[in-house]
């Protein structure tokens, strides 16, 4: 005798853990469009005209995904979850690090606090550097109306 799993209960288990979900953009040469995925569960993704339109459109995708997986019985993989310590430790070619600490010294600030601000921009992180942050603060500072002071 075939006995039929709860796959309410388990769903409800599954849609309350705190899955990781990744939103980019993509191109695929006919327009950007946005991706919405579920880190942890393979294949669970969906692509929207927005990040708002993914990110919404992913929930249901979740479940989709989670309840196909309870009824066929198959393995569905919790998040795990991390604890971040903020240091990154890496090998690099000398040839590059030179190349880094010579820009670093460019936009005078720590070779650390270059390639902090360098990997915020490649993932899209608002970081600046504290040259820009310097001379963003020494910029006349605009009044009510918008208008630069001293014009």
């Amino acid at each position: 005798m075939e006995r039929k799993v709860n796959t309410r209960r388990h769903l409800e288990y599954y849609e309350s853990l705190p899955y990781t979900i990744i939103v980019e953009q993509w191109d695929d040469g006919s327009g950007p469009y946005w991706v919405a995925r579920v880190a942890e569960l393979p294949h669970c993704l969906i692509h929207g005209d927005t990040p708002e339109e993914a990110i919404k459109e992913i929930q249901q995708v979740k479940r989709d995904w989670i309840k196909s997986n309870l009824e066929r019985a198959l393995k569905i993989p919790e998040p795990v979850l991390h604890k971040y310590s903020g240091q990154v430790r890496l090998r690099i070619p000398p040839s590059l690090h030179k190349l880094l600490w010579d820009r670093a010294i460019v936009e005078d600030t720590s070779l650390n606090q270059f390639v902090t601000t360098a990997l915020a921009r490649y993932v899209g992180f608002p970081a600046e550097s504290r040259r820009r942050k310097a001379a963003r603060e020494k910029s006349p500072r605009r009044g009510k109306e918008g208008a630069t002071r001293g014009r």
